[in-house]
């Protein structure tokens, strides 16, 4: 069974934006309280917010391409590359910063501090 989003008149949304701004109030009307961002700017929830959250999640959690397509509806692993670069990147950061932090000169020069 398909099931369509529809507006307050049970039309279809008449853009992304439209469906955003009433996603925004969905979430406020369940009670969501707006989060603080990295910026420091305080924001309501957003759909595509909350899913890019849901796929990084998943590709933590160590989801390959096609099962992030799966369950985003992204039609092209291209499209979901971005959330397992984004993710591959900060793992190799932080095996990078452990390396960096064992290396026997910079934990003497660390401990005298």
């Amino acid at each position: 069974m398909l099931t369509f989003l529809v507006n307050d008149y049970g039309r279809p949304f008449a853009s992304a934006a439209a469906f955003g701004n009433k996603f925004a109030d969905w979430c406020v009307t369940a009670g969501l309280k707006p989060m603080l961002c990295d910026d420091g700017r305080t924001r309501n929830y957003r759909a595509h917010g909350l899913r890019k959250s849901a796929l990084r999640a998943l590709a933590h959690a160590g989801a390959t391409g096609v099962e992030l397509m799966a369950v985003s509806g992204h039609s092209s692993l291209e499209q979901v590359q971005e959330y397992l670069d984004e993710v591959d990147q900060e793992r190799a950061a932080d095996a990078g910063m452990t390396k960096l932090a064992n290396v026997p000169e910079i934990k003497s020069a660390t401990a005298s501090d």
